[in-house]
């Protein structure tokens, strides 16, 4: 008897706990069914112990209606069911039910005597300490009415014959099979000015299912070193549970929990927990066959899940000791680690595995995991430019791993950075040089040194470094000066890169800065001069200046203030212009300069003054024409500028045969009576060459038109 005691105070502590924090929305009665063939059974408990002791007295009222759809709980019909009002047992009545009981099953009957005498509000006070064996921390409350509702209804859930007796189970006969119900229940107050708090449920009559609860699939299982343990979730239809074991292959299963287990809430807690249950000193790889009984609130246990675990081997091999990683070469870094082999028997190997950072992601170097007799490894793939960090692992047979403390190494960089590019430089009319670079995109890139000299030839002189400063900034743009009123034309330029180890590039590729040129060009000079009748020809020397890239000869006409260029002349061997763009009788001035590369003009050279000659010239006439082959005829078409046609003009006509032949004059017309002609070739001449001239009356001449060659 102790022992149910004992049992029954730790399994208060949940449901203490549980309505402590649940009774701001406990019901005040609380109902739940099940269904068989022939018969309903309904349970069903007070919220509180003050109606618990109320019902003890006064009893329950437990009516029923046929259940309809869309017709809420309160509306329906409801008839009380036989027996009701439903109270607690007399003496009587529990020792009939005690004399008619099976003696073998002790746990029922003894529970059954525990209710009641829990129950009875008339006993006197025992001096026995039926806790005495169980939790000392309840001996003062043993009297307590909390303690005695809590314990009754634990009894009430493990025994039929304490459920019965405390008119909390009852069984309704008058039942069809395939019908839906719904009962309530209520507390029996005789008073009808008071509202009575009901509970209700709906069940349908059917046979009822033991393994209606059975789900493999509900239980979480984690298999240990030597142990199995697993979960379940909550449930409503469950309050504790037994763990059954078989160790041969699940022919035979032995119960291994002494008594029902709980499951415990903190106090306060409201949520949802699962149940759990751990199972140790098992043997590693062997198979073992579970069975879980959950207990229902109808005193019986009802098959939750049946599974197999096999507990495994999850310790660890001893952490090996990564004693070093140095970089023995610029692309090998060797590690060695220590690890007694004694210590770890089931050892296979080692992986090793980098990171950037020291908390950072570690990823696996090594292909293949290595013998378990290895101690070094050599890594040639490691950040050359980046940090380093090492871990070793230990793997067993079992696939545990443990992991060393990580190393980081320190690289020897004696790898320079690439040659430095310069992108492009330019300097200004006063001396401001800026010279942009590509970023080298090293790591470990440190800066530029930056150097110059006035000769490629010479040695360059260092002017700045542009390593990174405190804030771990650089820069790719370099500003200089320079002096324009120097003996040197040019300037030179070169980079060399720098790391963090001081190692040094090669140098960039020279750049040459051409300083602006602030000495004017030597000017050129006219030389001498002819005229015709259409242009003036002038000869002059180009500038004597190395840099004169272009000598420009003016003109102006006299009597207006600004020169024109009239020819660009870039190369220095052509001393000569002809200058055809020229009005006759007009008085011109020619003058010359010169421009350098820097684009420096040189001073006006002495200018000279012409005038050039009048032009008698009558326009030159176009001849145009061809053979008729009708009329054997050769036919000439006369085309003169119209502004000659106030004068009196001649038209001279010239032919020959071939080149070889002279210009003979066959004709002269009247130009206003005649603008065509037409002359007769003998047979035998098959080519004719024509050409025509003009002559006014003062004998002055135009020049030939172009010759028209006639071919038969």
């Amino acid at each position: 008897m102790k022992k149910i005691f004992f049992v029954l105070s730790f399994l208060s502590i949940g449901f203490i706990s549980e309505a402590q924090a649940d009774s701001a929305s406990k019901p005040a009665i609380a109902i739940v069914a099940r269904s068989y063939n022939d018969h309903i059974v309904l349970r069903y408990f007070a919220g509180s112990p003050a109606l618990f002791t109320k019902a003890n007295t006064a009893g329950y009222i437990i009516e029923r209606a046929l259940y309809k759809e869309n017709i809420p709980f309160e509306k329906l019909i409801y008839t009380a069911i036989k027996g009701s009002p439903f109270k607690r047992w007399d003496e009587t009545q529990w020792q009939s039910a005690f004399d008619k009981s099976d003696k073998n099953d002790s746990n029922n009957n003894k529970l059954a005597g525990f209710a009641m005498a829990l129950s009875d509000s008339n006993a006197a006070k025992t001096k026995v300490d039926v806790l005495e064996n169980g939790l000392q921390s309840l001996k003062e409350e043993r009297d307590n009415q909390d303690m005695k509702f809590t314990y009754a209804l634990i009894a009430a859930n493990r025994s039929k014959m304490a459920a019965e007796g405390l008119a909390l189970r009852v069984s309704d006969y008058d039942v069809a099979v395939g019908i839906e119900y719904v009962y309530r229940v209520c507390i029996n107050d005789g008073s009808k000015k008071v509202k009575l708090d009901y509970g209700y449920v709906r069940i349908k009559c059917l046979l009822f299912n033991e393994k209606y609860l059975a789900n493999n699939k509900t239980v979480s299982v984690i298999e240990g070193d030597e142990k199995v343990s697993f979960s379940f979730p909550e449930s409503e239809e469950y309050y504790a549970f037994n763990v059954e074991r078989s160790d041969d292959g699940g022919v035979t299963f032995k119960r291994i929990t002494t008594s029902p287990t709980l499951k415990l809430k903190a106090h306060g807690y409201t949520g949802k927990s699962d149940y759990g249950y751990g199972d140790s000193s098992l043997t590693n790889y062997k198979k073992y066959y579970y069975r879980v009984f959950v207990s229902t609130a109808f005193a019986d246990d009802l098959l939750l899940a049946e599974f197999m675990a096999m507990p495994r081997d999850k310790t660890p091999p001893p952490a090996p000791f990564l004693k070093s990683a140095t970089h023995i070469k610029p692309k090998h870094v060797e590690l060695i680690w220590q690890l007694n082999a004694k210590d770890a028997p089931d050892l296979k190997g080692f992986n090793v595995k980098r990171s950037d950072k020291i908390k950072g992601q570690y990823n696996l170097i090594s292909k293949n995991i290595l013998p378990r007799t290895v101690r070094n490894y050599i890594d040639e793939s490691f950040d050359v430019d980046g940090t380093n960090y090492y871990v070793v692992e230990a793997v067993d047979t079992a696939g545990n791993i443990s992991q060393s403390l990580p190393v980081y190494v320190t690289l020897i960089d004696s790898t320079p950075p690439a040659i430095p590019i310069i992108s492009s430089a330019i300097i200004d009319s006063v001396g401001k040089i800026i010279i942009k670079v590509k970023p080298n995109t090293e790591k470990d890139f440190m800066g530029y040194q930056v150097l110059k000299a006035n000769s490629k030839e010479h040695d360059f002189s260092v002017i700045e470094e542009t390593f990174k400063d405190s804030l771990g900034h650089t820069t790719f743009i370099i500003y200089d000066s320079t002096t324009l009123n120097s003996l040197t034309k040019n300037i030179y330029y070169k980079l060399v890169a720098f790391d963090y180890h001081f190692n040094q590039s090669k140098p960039s590729k020279i750049i040459e800065l051409k300083k602006r040129d602030t000495i004017p060009p030597v000017s050129p000079v006219i030389t001498d001069f002819s005229i015709t009748d259409t242009s003036v020809i002038i000869r002059f020397a180009n500038s004597s200046s190395e840099d004169a890239v272009q000598n420009i000869l003016l003109r102006k006409e006299v009597g207006k203030e600004k020169f024109d260029s009239v020819f660009y002349n870039n190369n220095n061997s052509v001393a000569e212009f002809n200058d055809t763009k020229i009005v006759s009788g007009k008085t011109y001035q020619y003058a010359m300069m010169a421009k350098d590369d820097g684009g420096l003009l040189s001073k006006l050279s002495n200018s000279i003054q012409l005038k050039t000659l009048h032009n008698t010239k009558i326009a030159t006439p176009i001849l145009t024409g061809g053979y008729d082959e009708k009329t054997k005829k050769v036919f000439l078409v006369f085309e003169i500028d119209k502004k000659l046609d106030s004068r009196k003009i001649k038209i001279e006509i010239y032919k020959r045969a071939d080149k070889k032949s002279k210009w003979v004059n066959i004709k002269t017309v009247d130009a206003d009576k005649n603008k065509n002609y037409s002359d007769e070739l003998s047979e035998v001449q098959k080519t004719m060459s024509y050409m025509i001239r003009l002559i006014d009356e003062k004998n002055n001449t135009s020049n030939f038109s172009k010759e028209l060659l006639i071919q038969l």
